[in-house]
C-alpha cells in the first residue's frame, strides 16, 4: 500500500489537481518585459477533467465522474491519515500501559511486539476494555489495515516481545531483554521452567539447537553484545527438550521471571497453537 503523507500534497482546489508541495508556481510580475516580442509559442496542455470543465470546453462525462470521485477519496484522505495516526497512536500506547499493568511492568519499561507477540498485547487490551479503533473509510477503502494485529499475527505459531529501557535519563539507559514463543508448545504452564543456557554440558547444545530453529531466528542476536541466553522448557536441558520460548537479555537478567511469566501467559490470551507453528 501506497501511503500519502499529508505534508507532501496539496489539492488545488480550482481545477481538482493534486500535486506535490514542492511543486513551483509562476510568479505574476506587473511590470512589462522590455524583450522584443516572441511568437507564440506551441505549448500542448493536457488538462484535467475537472480543470476543462472550469474553463466551460467540456460537458461532464462518465469519465470525469470517476475522475472527481478520485479527487474527492484522495482529499478526504489527507485528513483522515491525521486522524487515523492520532487514534493508532492512543490505542497502541493504551495497550502498551495495560500490558505492563498485566504484567507488573514498570512506566520506564518500553514494549515491542511481533507477530503472535502484538496479537498477545492486543488481546490483553481487549481483556481490559480497550477497544480497536477502526480506520475512516477514506482510507479502509484504500487497503490501510486496522491498528494493532493483523489477521497474520493473530494466526502466527511464534510471536516477539521486547522490553527495553529507552529513557537516555533513566541510567540502566540501553538494557534489553527480547522473547521470542512458541504457541504450540505444548507445555503447561505449571510445568514451565526456566533455564539459564550456557557452555556447559547440555545447555550449549539446547541454545544451539534454540539458534537454528524459529525462535532463534525472531531475537536477531546482534554480534559484540554482552548477552545471557535463557529458555523456558518443559523441564529438559537437552537439545531434545521441548522449548516454549527462548530468552535474549542484555543487562536484563533480573527480569527473566517477569519473562517467563509472560510466556506462562500465551495461552490464556492466545488459545490454540496458530496456523504456522513449529
Amino acid at each position: 500500500m501506497t501511503k500519502i503523507v499529508g505534508s507532501q500534497i496539496l489539492l488545488d482546489a480550482t481545477i481538482g489537481i493534486v500535486k506535490p508541495s514542492g511543486a513551483s508556481t509562476r510568479p505574476s510580475s506587473s511590470i512589462a518585459s522590455q524583450d522584443p516580442p516572441r511568437p507564440p509559442l506551441n505549448d500542448i496542455v493536457d488538462l484535467s477533467d475537472a480543470a476543462r470543465r472550469v474553463m466551460g470546453r467540456e460537458q461532464p462525462t462518465a469519465l470525469s465522474a470517476e475522475r472527481d470521485q478520485e479527487i474527492r477519496h484522495t482529499g478526504g484522505a489527507v485528513p483522515a491519515m491525521a486522524d487515523w495516526a492520532n487514534a493508532t497512536s492512543e490505542y497502541m500506547g493504551k495497550a502498551a500501559d495495560a500490558f505492563r499493568v498485566a504484567f507488573g511492568l514498570s512506566d520506564s519499561i518500553s514494549i515491542t511486539t511481533g507477530r503472535a507477540g502484538t496479537a498477545m498485547m492486543d488481546a490483553v487490551a481487549a481483556s481490559r476494555g480497550i477497544d480497536k479503533p477502526k480506520p475512516p473509510s477514506a482510507l479502509a477503502e484504500a487497503g490501510e489495515s486496522e491498528a494493532g494485529a493483523t489477521v497474520e499475527d493473530r494466526e502466527a505459531g511464534a510471536g516477539f516481545i521486547g522490553l527495553s529501557i529507552t529513557d537516555r535519563q533513566d541510567p540502566r539507559f540501553g538494557q534489553k531483554l527480547d522473547m521470542a514463543f512458541n504457541r504450540a508448545a505444548g507445555i503447561g504452564p505449571e510445568s514451565m521452567t526456566l533455564l539459564r543456557l550456557d557452555d556447559r554440558q547440555d545447555g550449549g547444545a539446547l541454545a544451539r539447537s534454540i539458534g537454528a530453529g524459529p525462535l532463534g531466528k525472531l531475537l536477531s542476536p546482534k554480534s559484540g553484545d554482552d548477552a545471557s541466553v535463557f529458555a523456558v522448557t518443559d523441564g529438559g536441558t537437552g537439545p531434545n527438550a521441548r522449548v516454549a520460548a527462548a530468552i535474549r537479555s542484555v543487562g536484563m537478567d533480573d527480569f527473566a521471571t517477569s519473562a517467563l511469566t509472560i510466556v506462562k501467559a500465551v495461552g490464556s490470551y492466545l488459545p490454540g497453537g496458530g496456523t504456522d507453528s513449529q
